[in-house]
């Protein structure tokens, strides 16, 4: 659960509110940590507050997961489309992954965890997996490559990204810079 010092003080928690500490409670302790009752006392209001933006539970588990898309998946598919050459496409998905920015690497660990236990999770997970090395995909494509080196460009990249988050690899942000262009050499062909 989030830490008490860190609750924030909102005197009536809109959606997003109830939103964005359910997603710190998934990151933190995962799916199971994520109840009406701790996120009232977290929010410092009464569970009526709760009912009067979401049905139940599992309402506000399935914004959690909008949330999610919203969070990780459109910023990466905007960063892998044209405009920009595919090098410069790679280099736009790439600054996302590392910046931490727009793409929330625990969140996307802590949803993986969840899908491991929820089966709809699990098949809205494996979707964006889909999608997103489709994007990556494209990239080598539109680089001239032909479409299976694409697609194993694509996977490996995503799988290599996806491990590094999902094994937790404590790296700082210049020494995730210094090993892009070893990378980039090894996995993209893209010089």
């Amino acid at each position: 659960m989030p830490k008490a010092n860190s609750a924030p003080v909102i005197a009536t928690p809109k959606e997003e509110d109830w939103i964005a500490a359910a997603r710190e409670m998934l990151i933190e302790g995962g799916v199971a940590a994520v109840e009406v009752n701790r996120l009232a006392s977290w929010l410092g209001v009464t569970r009526g507050g709760f009912y009067w933006r979401f049905k139940n539970r599992q309402d506000l588990l399935h914004h959690l997961l909008k949330d999610w898309h919203q969070t990780n998946n459109k910023p990466l598919f905007r960063a892998a489309k044209p405009p920009g050459t595919p090098r410069e496409r790679m280099a736009r998905v790439i600054a996302l992954w590392i910046d931490g920015n727009e793409f929330n690497a625990a969140l996307d660990a802590a949803v993986r965890d969840w899908a491991r236990i929820d089966s709809t999770v699990e098949k809205t997970v494996r979707s964006a997996d889909d999608l997103r090395i489709r994007a990556l995909s494209q990239i080598f494509l539109d680089a001239g490559q032909d479409a299976e080196e694409a697609t194993v460009r694509g996977r490996v990249i995503y799988y290599h990204q996806v491990g590094y988050f999902t094994l937790g690899v404590k790296e700082t942000r210049a020494q995730r810079l210094k090993l892009v262009p070893i990378y980039n050499r090894i996995m993209t062909g893209l010089g």
